[in-house]
């Protein structure tokens, strides 16, 4: 297989972030997060900012996603009055995502990627989660946030249900059930390498298919 790319989701304070950084540069790969703003906003030709606004917010809609789990990526015209809405600034990021997988082996963050790039149609994709208990991620936050316990406690409360509202708007489905996922990884039990060590196992196994 010529092309392998890893999707991961995680919850804040877990090191997702970290691990996708460190497998870039274990495997020789490229690591996108924001970028992908910028290469579906060079695409498109909509400003940035607006596809930041989506990453910040969600609401209850309609998903995007058949109940079949699989993405249509259908564009809205330049225009049409609906080219700047969040569903379109969420296909464009879609649009970017499958163009990377067809490209080039890679690691992407968060984003739906496991979803965008569903197992029917991307077999050269291995889709991780990566979670930890509730304490490792307070204590892992409060090394990256200058704030109280308390307002770190409903940071990652926030946090949690943003990205589970932001899912279940563009997908349908929920941001953290295993079965959407090939690896699903608790940092708190496994260690940052103990992660990295499976994900670059699992990577090289469907490299060799």
């Amino acid at each position: 297989m010529e092309n392998v790319v890893i999707t991961i989701a995680r919850e804040y304070g877990s090191g997702g972030r970290t691990i996708g950084g460190m497998l870039s540069k274990k495997l020789g790969i490229h690591y996108y997060d924001k970028d992908i703003i910028r290469l579906a906003s060079e695409d498109s030709g909509i400003h940035e900012r607006l596809f930041g606004r989506v990453d910040e917010y969600s609401s209850a809609r309609p998903p995007l996603f058949g109940k079949s789990g699989v993405y249509t990526g259908e564009l809205i015209p330049p225009q049409s009055k609906d080219f700047t809405s969040d569903e379109n600034l969420f296909t464009y990021q879609a649009k970017t995502i499958k163009e990377l997988a067809v490209k080039e082996s890679c690691v992407i963050i968060g984003r739906c990627g496991n979803f965008i790039l569903d197992k029917e149609h991307y077999p050269n994709v291995l889709r991780v989660f990566v979670h930890a208990s509730w304490e490792f991620r307070m204590q892992e936050s409060a090394k990256k946030l200058s704030k109280t316990t308390r307002e770190i406690e409903r940071f990652l409360e926030k946090d949690d249900k943003r990205k589970k509202e932001y899912c279940k708007r563009f997908t349908g489905h929920d941001w953290t059930d295993p079965s959407f996922y090939d690896l699903y990884l608790d940092t708190g039990v496994l260690g940052y390498e103990g992660c990295i060590a499976e994900i670059e196992k699992a990577y090289h196994e469907l490299a060799a298919k």
